[in-house]
């Protein structure tokens, strides 16, 4: 995990929990933790320096977002996603997102939003060769569509839904070929917003998403055997 440097000693319990759930989150995001990996409560103690309180209450808040699951007899582990999982939560995306570019390009002319989607949009362009940084540049573009739709329950409810999904191996296996293709979408919706077209930003939205949730759920389908080969292989020295 990353940033594990625990607050300070007096911080108040909150604290150090808020301080670990941020820390598994950014964790899974960004692909330190896989799927289906156990979380252990003693090594996450160690590791933040922090009695198990605070880490199973961490565990508890992140369950809930469905960021980790929970097994009885196995303990905490970060969920899985299976093809149909992944298009039931784009679908939610597609309606979400939609709705916030509507409002974003409504509200374009509003302080300085038109200034900085652009920037945003330069800088998804000069990092189109680095994987790592372009992925955090495209968070960063929807980040500002749903801050410019001033709607706050939009965020919040998005940020549900994506932070389960937002992982750089998604990225890495999908390859250059969707990367400038996702590009290409993101231009075409940064025009509309920016013309103040809420109906046309909505529904390239909506495409740019239906056509994420279709890259993603291909890799998906292109992995499961060789993680199904992987279990058959464990499994093969268990008991061999």
């Amino acid at each position: 995990m990353t940033d594990n440097k625990p607050p300070a000693n007096d911080a108040p319990s909150e604290t150090i929990v808020e301080h670990i759930i941020r820390s598994i989150r950014d964790a899974i995001r960004e692909g330190h933790l896989a799927q289906g990996q156990r979380l252990v409560v003693a090594d996450i103690s160690r590791e933040f320096g922090t009695s198990a309180g605070p880490v199973r209450e961490a565990i508890r808040r992140l369950t809930g977002e469905g960021l980790l699951e929970f097994t009885p007899h196995r303990g905490a582990t970060v969920r899985r996603f299976g093809e149909r999982q992944v298009r039931e939560i784009f679908q939610v995306r597609e309606a979400l997102e939609g709705y916030a570019a509507r409002l974003a390009a409504e509200n374009i002319e509003r302080s300085d939003y038109s200034e900085r989607l652009q920037a945003c949009m330069d800088r998804l362009h000069a990092t189109i060769g680095e994987l790592a940084l372009h992925t955090q540049v495209k968070q960063d573009f929807h980040d500002l569509l749903y801050e410019f739709s001033g709607n706050d329950v939009l965020r919040e409810t998005s940020t549900r839904l994506t932070s389960p999904l937002y992982r750089l191996r998604f990225n890495e296996l999908m390859g250059p070929d969707r990367a400038r293709e996702s590009l290409r979408e993101h231009e075409g919706i940064v025009e509309a917003v920016l013309a103040g077209d809420g109906a046309r930003a909505e529904r390239l939205m909506r495409t740019h998403l239906r056509n994420g949730a279709a890259a993603v759920t291909e890799v998906i389908a292109d992995n499961a055997p060789a993680q199904s080969e992987t279990r058959q292989n464990r499994k093969g020295r268990k008991h061999a």
